[in-house]
């Protein structure tokens, strides 16, 4: 007997069960998917990215004198949870007894640019400059009537 629910559909050997369609992309503005969320005012991640931001680099040391936060990798976690590109780079120290160890150091991903370039939606500077050349060419001969 055959059954009435129709039979599932198997992805193709081309395509994945998990892969959305490609959407169009416009030129000059990025896809909000790809751009790194900011984390919640006044917590340890938002902290540890403004640090992260003004120095360049973060170890324990700085963010316990500067945000007075012990749990750095805790808010990196997050941050790389939130789409962040957070390098670590294993730094060699001498404790207090003399003994050598290692601290982590976290950095910003060059390739991942700055706070602004990826807030969702944001709009590529090329796209601002045509925008604005569009408005005075607007506005040029409103004020011509204006003014004369």
């Amino acid at each position: 007997m055959k059954s009435a629910r129709p039979a599932e559909a198997v992805p193709s050997a081309n395509t994945s069960a998990h892969s959305t369609p490609q959407q169009t992309d416009l030129p000059g503005i990025e896809r909000a998917s790809e751009a790194p969320t900011l984390p919640r005012p006044n917590t340890r991640p938002a902290e540890a990215l403004a640090l992260l931001q003004r120095h360049g680099h973060l170890d324990q040391r700085q963010f316990l004198d500067d945000a007075g936060g012990w749990r750095l990798a805790a808010a990196v976690h997050v941050l790389r949870g939130l789409g962040w590109r957070i390098e670590t780079v294993r730094v060699p120290v001498t404790l207090a007894n003399g003994e050598a160890a290692h601290i982590a150091r976290y950095r910003l991903d060059r390739a991942a640019g700055n706070l602004r370039q990826h807030q969702a939606g944001g709009i590529a500077p090329e796209l601002v400059a045509w925008l604005a050349l569009a408005v005075v060419a607007f506005l040029l001969p409103l004020s011509a009537r204006w003014f004369a």
